[in-house]
């Protein structure tokens, strides 16, 4: 079966990619039957009649609402780190000598906080989302400081419809769901205090 080509959508720091079924044909079949008073004259003659049927659904559209942000990290010195962000969390985890770089609260502060995305399609549908292995977040530039990169795993997705399936949901009857998803930042010995945000390719799929 078919697929249509991926359709890249883009918000903020975010990429994401959603692939849809824009035909799907289940019930195609071919039935032939002889009518009434027809007979073979052999296996090389006879009479047929053909009947092909399709269901169209609806393509899958994915929004971005919010970017995969590790919010403002401190200088984590000799010892390194990791931040976790967990979706449907309100907090992030520390390990290591990661920490805030800022106090929590402050207006300036970048606080960290899962991806928010929203898909769309035929409603009543079940629909899947597929994440790559790793990724990388990058900082900010302040003060001329150059670009860094840390890489990000353990990916992981929550959807609002089936938020202990993983990466499952169903569409509802708007046709549409959200999903949230986070991860595992790396931070080694020796990297400065800054703000980062990763880009995620996402594609989302029925099934």
């Amino acid at each position: 079966m078919p697929r249509s080509p991926a359709l890249p959508v883009t918000g903020g720091l975010l990429a994401a990619e959603a692939v849809g079924l824009a035909l799907m044909a289940p019930a195609c079949a071919l039935a032939a039957e002889a009518p009434a008073g027809a007979h073979s004259s052999g296996p090389t003659s006879g009479t047929t009649n053909g009947i092909a049927s399709a269901t169209v659904v609806a393509p899958l559209a994915v929004r971005s609402l919010r970017d995969l942000d590790f919010g403002a990290v401190g200088d984590v010195g000799r010892e390194g780190g990791i931040l976790v962000i967990v979706p449907g969390s309100p907090q992030a985890r520390y390990g290591g000598a990661a920490r805030l770089a800022c106090p929590v609260g402050e207006a300036t502060c970048a606080m960290p906080h899962a991806a928010r995305l929203r898909v769309e399609g035929e409603p009543g549908r079940a629909y899947r989302v597929l994440l790559p292995d790793a990724v990388e977040a990058q900082s900010g530039a302040a003060d001329g400081a150059p670009l860094s990169r840390l890489s990000v795993s353990s990916l992981t997705v929550r959807t609002d419809s089936r938020p202990q399936a993983g990466g499952q949901g169903v569409l509802g009857e708007d046709g549409g769901d959200g999903f949230e998803i986070g991860g595992e930042l790396h931070i080694p010995p020796g990297t400065r205090a800054s703000h980062y945000q990763a880009q995620v390719p996402v594609i989302v799929v029925y099934g």
